[in-house]
Formats: C-alpha cells, sequence, structure tokens
C-alpha cells in the first residue's frame, strides 16, 4: 500500500514538473513572438533611411521639375543631360576631377553616361552637346569627351519628400511632395524654423532589377489618392 502510495506522489510530481516546463516555454514563446512582433512593426514604420536613400537618388530629377512620362527616353534631351549631369555631381567625389584652367571641373561624358544609366535605366542614350545660358554653360568638348563644369550652384526648383512607399512586386510606387526652396516664411517671429511643406505631389514608378532600381514613370497624383503622410506599405 506504501509502495503504491509512492508511486502515485511520483507520478504526481513528474506531472507537476512537466506542467511547469511547459508552461515555463509557453511563456518563454510568448515573449519571443511579442518582441518579433515588435521589432517588425518598428521596421515596418520606421523606414525614414529608405525614404531618404529615395530622396537622395530622386533629387536630380525633382530639382529640374520635369513634366509627367511614360518612359524616360521621352523625356526632352536637354533634361535627361543636365539631370544626369546633376545625379554625377551630386554622387561622385567632386574634388577627384581635375580642373581646367578657369577653375572648371572637367567631367568625363563616361561618368554622366554611368550617371543616366543608374537613374533612367538602359533605354536613355544622352546627346551629348554644350548647354546652359550666358550666365552658366556647361561647355562640351568632343575631342577629349568632357565637360567643362562651372563651380556655380544649381538653384532647385523643388527638393523632394517621399511620403509614401508601396512595394508592388517589380516596382516600387512612391508619393513625392515637391518642396520649395526655404523662405522667410519658414521662420516665425520667436525664430524657430518650420519645415516648409510640399506645394504639389507626384507619383514616381521605380522600376526594380537585381541589386537597384531605376526610375521609368513618373505621374500626378490623382485626387482620390491624396498621399498618406507617415503610412508606408510593408516591404
Amino acid at each position: 500500500m506504501q509502495k503504491k502510495s509512492f508511486l502515485t506522489r511520483g507520478k504526481h510530481r513528474y506531472a507537476t514538473l512537466v506542467g511547469a516546463i511547459f508552461i515555463i516555454f509557453a511563456i518563454i514563446g510568448i515573449i519571443t513572438v511579442t518582441v518579433f512582433t515588435f521589432n517588425l512593426t518598428g521596421r515596418i514604420f520606421d523606414n525614414s533611411s529608405q525614404k531618404e536613400e529615395f530622396e537622395s537618388f530622386l533629387l536630380p530629377v525633382v530639382m529640374l521639375d520635369p513634366p509627367p512620362f511614360e518612359k524616360p527616353e521621352n523625356l526632352d534631351e536637354l533634361f535627361l543631360l543636365q539631370s544626369s549631369m546633376w545625379s554625377t555631381l551630386l554622387t561622385k567625389d567632386r574634388s577627384a576631377y581635375a580642373k581646367d584652367d578657369f577653375g572648371y571641373l572637367l567631367v568625363p561624358s563616361s561618368d554622366i553616361e554611368a550617371s543616366a544609366l543608374a537613374l533612367y535605366g538602359p533605354d536613355v542614350k544622352l546627346n551629348h552637346q554644350t548647354f546652359g545660358d550666358f550666365e552658366v554653360s556647361y561647355l562640351y568638348d568632343e575631342e577629349l569627351k568632357v565637360y567643362h563644369v562651372p563651380m556655380v550652384g544649381q538653384s532647385a526648383t523643388y527638393t523632394p519628400k517621399v511620403t509614401k512607399i508601396e512595394d508592388k512586386g517589380d516596382y516600387y510606387v512612391l508619393t513625392v511632395g515637391y518642396v520649395p526652396p526655404g523662405n522667410l516664411w519658414t521662420q516665425t517671429v520667436n525664430g524657430q524654423m518650420i519645415e516648409p511643406e510640399p506645394t504639389k505631389y507626384m507619383q514616381y514608378n521605380l522600376k526594380k532589377y537585381k541589386g537597384g532600381y531605376y526610375l521609368e514613370s513618373m505621374q500626378d497624383v490623382q485626387e482620390s489618392s491624396s498621399p498618406a503622410q507617415g503610412i508606408p506599405v510593408q516591404q
């Protein structure tokens, strides 16, 4: 009888131990799922670095305020050349370029073609030529295949502010706000600086490829699909 009682108590202790172990693993599982969910949510909503990456990529385009287009090769050839030039100047180490006797940077046309490829994809072909106006000119040397680029800043009509990112398979669809240049109205009476808000929005469609993306088209944002500030779609 005592032996039976002892075995019964042993079984109860074993069952209690097993139950405790299951409870511990269940708690660990709940904690793990909670932490994973929290981290995943954080990654979804904290995509500021990706927005900055897209804004830097689109700056040479947005700053020149092009019209909507279905294919980049349909854009004006001077716009393609100028935006590719500024993509080069904004992404390359300008101190590595030689200078002519007038202090102009000597930028190889091959660098500008590489920027056009990265920006617009393989179907865009640049027509190299001198461009600019009486005050600022970008002189092309056909023999040396270089541009003489003046050390003068380009006045940007707008700067981009990405407000929404949609991952649609082969494309990134971006809602991009056009922020005008800063002015006195960005400072309050108390001296507090206020970030200027976009004055219009456009939709940019970036075609993905292995290792990157390029700009394929751009169109107006329809009134029925106004930009959703700060609500990115899960990547």
